[in-house]
């Protein structure tokens, strides 16, 4: 019970409060000193995030894991409770949300089900995108604007849609970014 006290309270200031401070630097040491969210050089979570935990990310435990020169966009949603890893020169888009945890249809009390979230490196997820619990979003892929993504999105594949189905593809001849996202107010 106190526990579970500690983490509504936890929660309730890391989006209501840590989230909409204008310093990245404050709301990145919360995230990853206070959440345990490990979070790669030159990537940047910008303001209006909103994060679902379970606890403070340890090994052996789901959390959310960010890799280098990543950004995730304003209002975007977060899940870690069933595991959430996202690599390297990703884009995230705002309002995104990526959710790791859902309910059992064929149980009658909806069962929690928990299924991670794997999103490649150098993968561009466009505005109000949904990524649903179990997805894999291979390496260079692009999700479209408004996309619902149900499963596994191949690499270099452009999805869109709902649920998401290939549209296109993306040049295999990627280039790594090397800038480092600088938030222009924060």
């Amino acid at each position: 019970m106190k526990e579970d006290l500690i983490l509504g309270l936890v929660r309730y200031v890391t989006n209501y409060i840590i989230a909409r401070i204008p310093v990245y630097a404050l709301r990145h040491a919360w995230y990853s000193q206070v959440l345990g969210m490990r979070i790669g050089a030159g990537s940047a979570l910008l303001m209006g995030l909103f994060v679902y935990i379970r606890g403070r990310s340890r090994p052996g435990k789901s959390g959310i894991t960010i890799g280098r020169r990543t950004v995730v966009n304003q209002q975007c949603c977060l899940d870690g409770r069933g595991g959430l890893t996202i690599g390297d020169n990703v884009d995230i888009s705002p309002g995104v949300w990526i959710l790791t945890d859902g309910h059992d249809m064929n149980d009658p009390l909806f069962g929690e089900v928990l299924a991670p979230v794997t999103i490649g490196n150098h993968v561009w997820i466009g505005s109000r995108a949904l990524i649903l619990p179990g997805a894999t979003i291979g390496e260079g892929a692009v999700v479209a604007a408004g996309a619902v993504v149900t499963g596994n999105v191949e690499p270099y594949t452009v999805v869109g849609g709902v649920p998401a189905r290939p549209i296109g593809t993306r040049s295999r001849s990627l280039k790594p970014r090397t800038r480092v996202y600088k938030p222009p107010l924060e």
